[in-house]
């Protein structure tokens, strides 16, 4: 099944809800078509790149297929992204057509002339006025395509360290249906079901798991709801799910931390009974977070782990899980975990190291060979975390190999502090990073974001009484920052560079 197939046999079905609007499945065949048809007429050409600066839309969802049923790479941008860095993911991929926002016109039309990319001139708008991209398109003939083939997404990695880096697969020339019949195994693990159904699309669609996980929907005959704004908001999240009807969803752990801390009564209200599966990754979420998760909604949370690069390699049920609070599950069918201490030595179960990935699918850095071969060993591929796997093959991440902490020539992972600190009724969100220290190498720094209005002084003597009997000596903070916020990405990941550059700063 794909979504190309339920607008045939369900025409009616509405495929995707964006505020007031609502899209059928047979009205986004006849949307796809007609986009597709202006790029022929424009010149974009199979394997060509389309890029997209939206959040998360009707608009980036249509753009998004029309690319994946004919040939051509589809890149998606984050929004909030400044004009600079914009211009060097256009300069990097070189896409041959631009579209954003209204509101981001002025931004993006800038970045497209800076990188000196082809689509400088071809830059238009999902809204109104004489950029709109609809003028373009809406005059075309609703006919399907000829020759229909599989295209792909180019995604940029968050660019925690250096410059974001566009990951690309070779075009596999098989049709859309062929390459997608690969993906059933992997939803069998996650439960995600044919539909009727609707997948809340909270996460940012600029991301891989969400990207795939709302476009897998589509495929799957299941409705996409975007909320209003496109984004995640706490407050708002339980009546947009209880009106749309959310049956699904791709979350991250931050965005339970914050659904656990409303208010007993609004949590009560909701009502969890038509979850079917709440899939989570791209961050460690806390053992007592998740806990009390699933407590709340039911077994329903699905977890995988996994990169860009790598896609899903390991996946765990809720109650597998509960069997073993922590792990984020074996090696699906077709993979294969390895665990290598620094000099790319396999060790024993049990041991530390760095995660292998082998089964993944090869790609390409673009325009960065050393790194591409920098990141295999003839088929394992290096994801960068630091974990153990048990006697029984579940894999338990410890951190990404970039935060890790060596203080005293001993390593202290950040995420085993941060999920300990969060635990305290008086954190909001915290973020612990590792700064230059004459004595001990690195000193251990946690970076807190109180809970509601509390005086700072008090709330550091609470959190280091609070650390003392759960987290050893070497692993406790030696310094509290306060701050307002902790800067994270869309992702749910901490922007630890942007966390020291403040700190060190200070």
């Amino acid at each position: 099944m794909t979504w190309w197939t339920v607008a045939q046999e369900h025409p009616e079905r509405v495929a995707i809800i964006d505020g007031e609007r609502a899209l059928t499945f047979g009205a986004l065949r006849s949307v796809v078509n007609r986009i597709a048809a202006s790029w022929d007429d424009l010149g974009v050409g199979p394997g060509d790149a389309v890029a997209a600066v939206l959040p998360n839309c009707a608009e980036l969802l249509t753009l998004e297929l029309a690319a994946l049923c004919t040939g051509r790479y589809f890149v998606p941008i984050n929004r909030h992204l400044t004009s600079p860095e914009v211009a060097y993911i256009l300069g990097n991929s070189r896409p041959a057509l631009v579209l954003t926002s209204d509101d981001l016109l002025p931004t993006v039309t800038r970045a497209a002339a800076d990188a000196g990319v082809p689509a400088a001139d071809r830059v238009f708008s999902t809204g109104g006025g004489e950029r709109a991209f609809s003028r373009v398109w809406t005059g075309r003939a609703d006919a399907d395509p000829q020759g229909r083939t599989a295209g792909s997404v180019l995604l940029y990695s968050s660019g925690t360290t250096g410059k974001p880096k566009g990951i690309r697969r070779t075009l596999s020339g098989l049709t859309p249906e062929q390459e997608i019949a690969g993906a059933g195994p992997l939803l069998e693990l996650l439960r995600l079901g044919p539909g009727p159904g609707v997948h809340a699309a909270v996460a940012p669609l600029y991301h891989s798991a969400p990207n795939s996980m709302a476009v897998g929907a589509l495929n799957r005959g299941v409705t996409v709801a975007c909320p209003p704004g496109g984004g995640f908001d706490a407050d708002g999240f339980l009546d947009f799910a209880t009106e749309v009807g959310m049956t699904e969803s791709f979350m991250v752990p931050t965005m339970f931390v914050r659904l656990l801390r409303l208010p007993d009564d609004v949590r009560a209200a909701f009502d969890p009974r038509a979850l079917r599966s709440i899939v989570h990754a791209g961050a460690p979420c806390p053992v007592h977070v998740k806990r009390q998760m699933i407590q709340w909604w039911g077994p329903v949370l699905e977890e995988f782990y996994g990169s860009t690069e790598s896609s899903a390699v390991t996946t765990v049920h809720s109650d597998e899980w509960l069997e073993a609070p922590g792990t984020v599950g074996r090696a699906r069918a077709g993979y294969e975990i390895q665990i290598r201490d620094a000099a790319g030595t396999p060790v024993p179960a049990g041991e530390e190291g760095l995660i292998y990935s082998v089964g993944s699918q090869r790609f390409d850095y673009v325009g960065d060979p050393d790194k591409t071969r920098a990141s295999w060993d003839d088929d394992a591929l290096l994801i960068g975390d630091v974990g153990r796997l048990d006697e029984d093959g579940r894999l338990f991440l410890l951190d990404r190999r970039t935060d890790l902490i060596l203080s005293g020539g001993v390593n202290v992972y950040p995420a085993e502090i941060e999920a300990t600190l969060l635990e305290h009724s008086g954190v909001d969100d915290v973020a612990v990073v590792g700064l230059p220290d004459d004595e001990w190498g690195q000193r251990v720094v946690a970076v807190v974001a109180p809970a509601g209005q509390r005086d700072h002084g008090e709330l550091i003597a609470e959190l280091e009484r609070f650390a003392t009997p759960r987290l050893a000596r070497f692993k406790r903070p030696r310094e509290y920052r306060i701050v307002e916020a902790i800067p994270r990405m869309p992702t749910g990941k901490i922007s630890r560079s942007a966390i020291r550059e403040s700190v060190l700063q200070e």
